[in-house]
């Protein structure tokens, strides 16, 4: 049988910024031509930033849809020719917060080889600057639409914090000020509500307060700038 391709599942910048990238990343990123990506224009920005040197013309990128509906075992044609391949998503790690585990799913099933690098992941980021702590947490992604569901997982996050399981969700950057006023509104003054904006780009903040505190000093100016935000309740 001949010999399998690799699956290199490779994290990117979350922002404007490349204070992450090693050496030996940009080796790697330098020698792969075959690559699964989910925006074809921001993922040659992306690998660009990670290799400045790196030929663009010269690489092959193939999409996914993070709606779903791919063809996972398509995609990795390069790798059963015995080539190695880069997965990676428009920001972030791949599979976390953002699709891409039905591909590494297809690569274990064929028994291609996986090799997951380190880089940025808004969630591990953001526990780590937060202090309330990585022993037990659920992230659940984007909260739902509809207000009284939203409020209903508020509400049941919030009695989970409350165990001592701090909750992580994400939002849409435009809906940033309308999701804090929702929260101050929904959650208990002594509730602990943590802000972790535009990570690891040059207006990164974040900040951790009680919600009696967030409620005086009222919707923080940063969020009106639209970056992407991780957020999370503990107690």
């Amino acid at each position: 049988m001949a010999k399998l391709g690799t699956l290199h599942v490779v994290p990117v910048s979350l922002a404007a910024t490349s204070r992450w990238t090693g050496e030996e990343l940009r080796t790697l990123v330098g020698g792969i031509s075959d690559w699964i990506v989910e925006t074809p224009k921001v993922a040659r920005a992306q690998l660009r930033a990670i290799n400045p040197d790196l030929e663009l013309g010269a690489l092959t990128l193939v999409s996914w849809s993070k709606h779903g509906g791919n063809d996972a075992r398509a995609l990795l044609e390069a790798c059963r020719q015995g080539r190695p391949m880069g997965l990676i998503s428009d920001a972030g790690a791949p599979g976390m917060a953002d699709p891409g585990a039905e591909v590494v799913a297809q690569a274990h099933a064929e028994g291609i080889p996986v090799v997951a690098w380190p880089g940025p992941s808004s969630i591990l980021l953001g526990l780590m600057a937060s202090g309330l702590g990585g022993q037990q947490f659920r992230f659940h992604g984007y909260l739902p639409h509809e207000a009284s569901t939203r409020k209903n997982v508020i509400n049941r996050m919030e009695r989970d914090a409350s165990q001592g399981e701090s909750q992580w969700f994400i939002e849409t950057p435009y809906r940033n000020a309308k999701l804090f006023s929702e929260l101050c509104q929904s959650l208990h003054p002594d509730t602990v509500l943590f802000i972790g904006l535009g990570l690891t780009g040059p207006n990164e903040w974040v900040k951790r307060n009680r919600v009696r505190t967030w409620r005086e000093s009222g919707v923080p100016q940063e969020l009106s700038e639209k970056e992407p935000a991780i957020w999370a309740i503990g107690r």
